[in-house]
């Protein structure tokens, strides 16, 4: 029993096409069996009596999941022998050839789901008798109106085709087409039909009116109006998962992650979709760039949300604190990006450098004039080799410091020669200390001629004061930026 039970309910549930809204034209081809109720007797069911045929045609139209429309004619044999004769040798017949017509409305108690659909119908048919063969005959030549109901079964085999059986009874609203008229019963008829049914469409169905037709539609109940592609689906033109005509942003680089809106997603909410966002995790209400990175006004490196000391030049990048300040190491009020010394404590007239020892600013300035040279050339005399070396010693104790060499002359013999021999002048002391070891980044050489006297040249001793080298010191950074 529990296998004929599972049977049952896997044949119910195979899923097979025919008439539905896909296909709602059905054409129906019958074989009927004709029996008679009336006067003459009770023949429905009965199978000692003659077999009335029928041949049937129908065509139906699908309405909705619920019901059907048909219309079905039918041509044959339909009548009875007298069953209520005394004897045999009494017996008459009534024998006609019915034309007959029905137009139903079928509900179907399973859908179109299920291969095997039962059905029931009610309508209103029509029908008309003329006598059939010769002889003792009871037929009488006439139509009626002929209310009829009944019950069904779909087969259905494919997705067009189907058997189908009826069994429609109807009741004749005329009583004297079998020739008796006795009160009790008007004409009735059962007929039996057991055909084929094809199901069709003259236009292939397309539920959401996109254009694909439904057995090809992949997206079913798409809205109306809005474009699909061969598949039927909404077109999603820049393939971010979200149709067209949902996607408010259209045109989004394939492979970006968007949201339910076809839109970038922008996680730390700045403005910037996470696949151009260069700054992940911006807190929210941070003002940023086209990259996604918090703004910083000042180029110190430090974002102005967390920027304390705004305005900060951009010479002193790399020189601020957490804060964005300008860091003074050590303290002496000479930001490090400005301070030659930046470890040492110093004076702004020595670029933050600490001054330098009086001893050692003696020793430049006796050099001015200790420095001496043969006469009318530029070779430097072994006596001025002590006072050169004690400057070669400061500049060593002294790694911040740059020197400026200037070379100067009085104004005897021509202008011309004085400056080529200031500037060879100047250029020996520092050839000097690059021998001692001294970098010669760390020196300029630079001849000034006559043109720069610090007293008369008329007299001997003015003279002497202008035959000189100058030493300006320069202090410059050496540290990097952190």
């Amino acid at each position: 029993m529990k296998k004929i039970v599972l049977i049952g309910t896997a044949l119910l549930s195979l899923s097979a096409a025919a008439q539905t809204e896909e296909y709602p034209w059905t054409v129906g081809l019958y074989g009927v069996k004709s029996e008679y109720n009336g006067d003459l007797g009770n023949n429905f069911f009965d199978v000692t009596q003659k077999f009335n045929a029928m041949g049937a045609l129908s065509i139906s139209r699908y309405l909705n999941k619920h019901f059907d429309a048909s219309l079905y004619v039918a041509y044959g044999r339909y009548g009875s022998e007298d069953l209520n004769a005394q004897s045999s040798t009494l017996a008459q017949e009534f024998k006609s050839n019915m034309l007959y017509a029905d137009l139903t409305a079928k509900y179907k108690i399973l859908r179109e789901e299920y291969a095997w659909r039962p059905f029931i119908y009610a309508g209103v048919g029509f029908r008309q008798l003329t006598k059939a063969g010769g002889g003792d005959n009871l037929c009488k030549d006439g139509n009626d109106i002929v209310p009829t109901v009944g019950l069904g079964c779909d087969v259905a085999l494919s997705e067009h085709w189907g058997l189908r059986y009826t069994c429609g009874y109807g009741y004749g609203t005329s009583d004297d087409l079998d020739s008796r008229e006795c009160g009790d019963f008007n004409d009735q008829q059962l007929l039996h039909s057991l055909g084929v049914t094809y199901s069709f469409a003259f236009k292939p169905s397309d539920k959401d009116k996109d254009g694909v037709i439904d057995k090809l539609d992949k997206c079913e109940n798409t809205p109306e109006g809005v474009k699909v592609d061969e598949n039927g689906c909404p077109v999603d033109s820049d393939k971010d998962g979200v149709a067209d005509y949902l996607d408010k942003c259209p045109n989004t680089p394939e492979g970006v992650q968007v949201d339910e809106n076809g839109c970038p997603i922008d996680s730390d909410k700045d403005g910037v979709a996470d696949y151009l966002d260069q700054c992940a995790d911006t807190p929210e209400g941070v003002q940023v760039d086209e990259k996604g990175c918090p703004v910083d006004s000042d180029g110190d490196g430090v974002a102005d949300y967390l920027d304390k000391c705004p305005g900060t030049p951009a010479e002193a990048k790399g020189f601020v604190d957490a804060n964005g300040c300008e860091i003074d190491t050590d303290g002496d009020g000479i930001a490090d990006y400005k301070d030659a010394c930046p470890k040492e404590a110093g004076v702004a007239e020595n670029n933050g450098c600490p001054k330098m020892k009086e001893e050692e600013l003696r020793t430049f300035k006796q050099a001015v004039h200790g420095i001496q040279f043969e006469t009318g050339k530029a070779t430097i005399k072994k006596a001025s080799n002590p006072i050169l070396d004690k400057i070669v010693e400061i500049m060593n104790n002294h790694p911040n410091i740059k020197l400026e060499i200037a070379g100067h002359t009085d104004n005897v013999g021509k202008p011309e020669k004085n400056q080529k021999l200031s500037e060879d002048r100047a250029n020996a002391v520092k050839e000097y200390m690059v021998k001692k070891g001294i970098d010669a980044g760390r020196m300029t050489a630079q001849g000034f001629g006559q043109d720069k006297p610090v007293a008369d040249n008329k007299t001997k001793a003015g003279k002497a004061e202008n035959r000189r080298v100058e030493f300006n010191i320069v202090y410059q950074k050496l540290v990097t930026k952190e």
